[in-house]
């Protein structure tokens, strides 16, 4: 089994819809996938309140509510962390997991929240799981505008990989609505989305992704 945490303090980031989109990856595949609501708003729980029951299944945990027992032959677990998560909650979960996802924004506060939480983050990483991995990835990005040029600065200056770039685009909006991901809508429609997504997924798989 492996373990994702998707993490930072700072709200607004667009951490469930990392978490949502990742989990729609495997289950397409038929990999069987849990993911774990830790944020007191659940939205991770209410995507899945409202996902088509024709879709391959999700398992859905409220990660407040004390311990999760996934099912025995469960492959993926996928923690979508609340925002505010103080350095002590952290380090108890970068325990459970084997990769660690930052989603940062390009504006100039989430990058400086960013800039803190990841020197800390990584140390602790060191000092309480050494076999986990680190990435940040850069979320609802505009490529045409001033602050991805700034982002894409900034995320290249860290000393934690910058494994990928997830643009600003209405497909999100669309599958959050829908509770489903972008890999169950139709492929012409997402195609570019998808594409941004291949470095990410190999960077988590290590090379290993399904196609």
């Amino acid at each position: 089994m492996r373990s994702i945490l998707v993490v930072n303090p700072k709200g607004g980031c667009g951490k469930t819809t990392i978490a949502t989109n990742l989990a729609t990856y495997y289950a397409v595949w038929d990999i069987s996938t849990a993911l774990v609501d830790l944020d007191p708003q659940q939205s991770s729980m209410e995507w899945l309140r409202v996902r088509p029951k024709d879709e391959n299944k999700i398992q859905g945990f409220n990660g407040l509510k004390g311990k999760i027992y996934p099912h025995v032959d469960t492959q993926r677990v996928i923690y979508d962390a609340p925002a505010r998560t103080d350095s002590a909650k952290v380090a108890r979960l970068i325990k459970l997991v084997d990769v660690v996802i930052i989603p940062v924004l390009p504006s100039a506060i989430d990058m400086r929240v960013a800039a803190s939480f990841i020197t800390d983050i990584t140390a602790r990483v060191r000092k309480n799981n050494a076999k986990a991995i680190i990435g940040v990835v850069a979320n609802r990005a505009q490529k045409n505008y001033h602050s991805y040029q700034a982002l894409l600065s900034f995320l290249k200056a860290l000393d934690v990989p910058f494994v990928g770039v997830i643009r600003n685009s209405q497909n999100y909006v669309k599958a959050a609505d829908s509770g489903v991901g972008i890999f169950e809508m139709p492929a012409s429609e997402v195609k570019q989305d998808m594409i941004e997504w291949e470095p990410v997924l190999h960077w988590i798989e290590g090379k290993r992704v399904l196609s």
